[in-house]
């Protein structure tokens, strides 16, 4: 089973700022002791969401992280040791050079543990497909070995091994090559979050897919539904990590977390500074471990992305039901160092080394 945080100050209730909730908790220090917690409990990865993109109009979100996301990963792969970052940004924010460039540099900050969460911006899939190959084609722009640092020969790379990408598209013309060497991991992790209009672009692009569906059930669907579409564009089930997104209500006893539940319901202005969608678990840390496990093993989801309604109910979440599901046998240890070693992903080739070993 993979986890992911989903990172916040204050928690995913629009209203949990207001319980207890102080500046320090917007600074760097608060967001890096999440990041330890989750590091130290077991999970893959935090997530940075960043309100998918949108620009703030009429209000601030206190569900968003309040720095940049690229920014804070670089600064929050620095003081952690293993914990993978996936980043949300937009593809209407960003040209596709620089957004390439950035998320390549922060997984040679990282070592190796970042990922990038697109959020295609425009109704035209076209557009966003070329966009999204693009940025993986940049990310290609260097052989794994093509920098040599030969002195006496006075060579710093070699040439054959430098792909220029010369791109002219209907919506895009970039040369190339990017001036960052191959990532740690081949490439960084591109994410996607499931829906209706992208289910075909996730089909061709994504790599760790987030099910934002409001029950187990439609979740499941969903993702066996994807599955096909997957194998359609001639990809495999192990090419994609798929993880359900889910917000648990924990409590003492069953009854009080239901209270707790009924008072977390979001009203439209709510949602508006909500941007994410996530099927609710309410009950016990035993309760709550049981569903997991349950869902789990259903064998449509690798996993969960977690999005604590308030700080309190992540940490136990942390300390109660990790470890419950760690005593199943349901997180077992994970050997490697990047966010594909996390997420069970397999390094990807260049494919100039595929075409060599094709022919």
């Amino acid at each position: 089973m993979h986890l992911g945080l989903s990172l916040t100050p204050f928690g995913h209730d629009p209203s949990a700022w207001r319980e207890g909730g102080t500046m320090e908790q917007l600074g760097f220090d608060a967001l890096l002791s999440h990041v330890e917690q989750a590091e130290e409990a077991g999970v893959d990865f935090v997530l940075l969401s960043d309100r998918l993109g949108q620009r703030p109009t009429a209000n601030l979100s206190p569900i968003a992280i309040p720095f940049e996301p690229t920014t804070l990963v670089a600064a929050l792969s620095t003081r952690v040791r293993w914990i993978g970052f996936v980043a949300a940004a937009s593809t209407a924010q960003h040209e596709p050079y620089n957004l390439a460039r950035r998320f390549a540099s922060l997984d040679h900050i990282s070592r190796g543990r970042t990922g990038w969460l697109a959020v295609p911006s425009t109704d035209d899939l076209a557009c966003s497909a070329e966009y999204l190959g693009l940025v993986r084609d940049l990310w290609d722009s260097w052989e794994d070995n093509a920098f040599v640092y030969d002195k006496a020969a006075a060579r710093f790379f070699e040439p054959s091994k430098m792909h220029v990408l010369g791109h002219k598209g209907k919506h895009f013309s970039v040369r190339g090559p990017l001036n960052v060497n191959r990532s740690p991991q081949g490439r960084p992790v591109s994410a996607q979050f499931l829906s209706e209009k992208d289910t075909v672009l996730a089909a061709h692009h994504a790599e760790l897919l987030l099910l934002q569906d409001a029950v187990p059930e439609s979740a499941n669907k969903a993702a066996a539904d994807f599955v096909r579409l997957l194998e359609a564009a001639g990809r495999q089930r192990q090419d994609v990590c798929i993880l359900a997104n889910v917000v648990p209500v924990i409590a003492e006893s069953s009854d009080a977390a239901q209270t707790a539940s009924h008072a977390l319901d979001f009203g439209q202005a709510d949602r508006a500074i909500q941007p994410l969608s996530a099927a609710r678990l309410v009950g016990t840390s035993d309760e709550i471990a049981d569903a997991l496990a349950q869902w789990f093993e259903a064998g449509q989801v690798d996993g969960f992305t977690i999005l604590p309604p308030t700080v309190a109910i992540g940490q136990l979440f942390f300390s109660d039901v990790m470890p419950q599901l760690q005593r199943r046998g349901l997180i077992k240890e994970k050997r490697g160092f990047t966010l594909r070693d996390r997420l069970s992903l397999s390094h990807p080739a260049h494919p100039a080394a595929e075409k060599e070993h094709a022919s």
